[in-house]
């Protein structure tokens, strides 16, 4: 239903791929008309990680979000290259991706204990609500697979709308 939607796709990569995420780290060659920055390094949690040569990744100029999910890592003697990436927004992260970690005093969410996130409190608590109903929607719908009309919930509506207007409007609470 959803499948003209890149957004939705790479929420569903994200679901699907998961814990497999990088966070790329800066190397400020960010362009102040658009929110993209290059990054030549990656992180996954436990270690630098790059992204594999033959990956269409590889030589993009500038990244929209410094995230990613990968299907595998292919290590050598002296580097850690991640291959089949995708480039992921925060909400993607925060609805579908790890277990999430609210911190009401400092403003952030921690994703699989590592993967830090500055939101306001109000905002990460939402985004977990969101997780807990979408887990419950496709519990339900795996119980009772008849019950297909169910991706018309407004529920699911609201999510594919909040992963589609981040990209739209590029203006999220969702920082580093």
């Amino acid at each position: 239903m959803y499948s003209q939607e890149p957004e939705v796709v790479k929420a569903i990569l994200c679901a699907g791929l998961c814990p497999n995420i990088a966070e790329g780290l800066v190397n400020c060659l960010a362009k102040p008309e658009k929110q993209t920055q290059r990054y030549a390094v990656w992180h996954d949690g436990r270690r630098e990680v790059h992204i594999h040569p033959t990956s269409i990744n590889k030589n993009c100029k500038a990244f929209q979000y410094p995230f990613l999910v990968f299907l595998q890592k292919v290590e050598s003697k002296k580097i850690v290259n991640l291959r089949d990436t995708t480039i992921i927004s925060p909400f993607s992260i925060l609805l579908v991706g790890g277990s999430v970690d609210v911190h009401h005093q400092s403003g952030s969410v921690t994703i699989d204990g590592w993967l830090k996130l500055a939101a306001p409190a109000q905002t990460a608590v939402l985004f977990k609500e969101l997780r807990l109903t979408l887990h419950s929607i496709l519990k339900d719908l795996i119980r009772h697979p008849e019950k297909s009309g169910i991706v018309h919930n407004e529920v699911v509506k609201s999510m594919v709308h909040l992963l589609i207007q981040e990209v739209s409007e590029n203006a999220t609470s969702v920082q580093l």
